[in-house]
């Protein structure tokens, strides 16, 4: 039994067991959540809770909880922070980044160049389990871990506060710090990339926007695939409504209910895979909690 976990952990620990950026649904929402570049962009203070747990009802399902703040610094710096967590049976990942962007902002347009860097821990959760042998070397390497070294890059920007488009690079650097026994690095690396496009379609008259958008995803551990999202929002986002469609080797289709009350976001998403294994899970669950605090002018902070 101990062989075949800690052979399991290897493989994952050499694949990189979390599915990063990939795991979230919701990023056309929050564009930060995949794309550094979107640091800061709108000025204001964003405190970001995400949570999502794929396949539910599965033992062991993967269980994903995000932390996230950032800001604008003056009228042309974005910083920002997040801590990530990731539960999948036994095995655990953990990880801690700070982002950075430089924009360039005119009355028509607004382009973010962002990066992030972080450190990732991977590792086997130290649970009772009485078929382990806990004084064996090998599985307390795996106990304590594997640390990894990550950078992502990003562009991203809005047009007349309507069209926005973003293109970012997920583990564009990616190294190890520690190492445990057996562990190599992944023969198969595949080059990451995520492409968001969407247009906000305002309706005037009834306070109503119509949002329509595209993303192409390739990123680590997670199929390629295209999302076609579509959002509807109410009264200035009193009431958000929406659908996403997966075409690719991870077919799926969800949706989306949302409200925004003063500062505070809620959003809660729900999809369900078109695959062979959706029969042994009761589909996938998100939940988004966002609350802004606006950008203090000059002229606020002398009052």
């Amino acid at each position: 039994m101990r062989y075949i976990i800690i052979a399991a952990f290897l493989g994952l620990s050499s694949a990189g067991i979390s599915q990063e950026p990939g795991v979230y649904t919701q990023y056309h929402l929050n564009p930060v959540l995949l794309n550094p570049g979107a640091t800061g962009h709108s000025g204001a203070h964003e405190f970001l809770f995400n949570y999502r747990n794929k396949w539910a009802s599965f033992d062991g399902a993967a269980r994903d909880f995000t932390f996230m703040y950032h800001g604008a610094v003056g009228d042309r710096i974005g910083l920002g922070g997040q801590l990530y967590t990731e539960r999948i049976g036994r095995f655990r990942s953990f990880q801690g980044t700070a982002s950075y962007a430089y924009r360039i902002v005119s009355d028509s347009y607004n382009v973010g160049i962002g990066i992030t860097t972080g450190i990732q821990q991977l590792r086997l959760s130290s649970e009772f389990d009485p078929f382990l042998d806990d004084t064996d070397a090998l599985l307390n390497e795996a106990l304590d871990g594997v640390l990894l070294f990550d950078a992502s890059f990003g562009v991203y920007g809005e047009y007349e506060d309507a069209l926005y488009f973003g293109v970012s690079f997920p583990n564009l650097v990616r190294s190890r710090i520690s190492e445990i026994q057996g562990d190599e690095e992944d023969p198969n690396e595949e080059f990451n990339y995520a492409a968001l496009i969407g247009y906000r379609f305002k309706i005037k008259n009834y306070n109503f926007v119509v949002e329509p958008s595209l993303a192409v995803k390739n990123i680590r551990r997670v199929p390629f695939h295209i999302d076609l999202n579509l959002k509807l929002s109410f009264l200035d986002e009193q009431l958000v409504g929406g659908v996403t469609y997966s075409l690719g080797d991870e077919s799926r289709c969800g949706v989306l209910l949302g409200t925004r009350i003063d500062a505070l976001k809620l959003f809660y998403g729900y999809d369900v895979s078109f695959g062979e294994f959706q029969d042994f899970n009761s589909g996938s669950h998100e939940l988004t909690i966002q609350y802004n605090l606006p950008k203090l002018s000059l002229t606020q902070t002398q009052e």
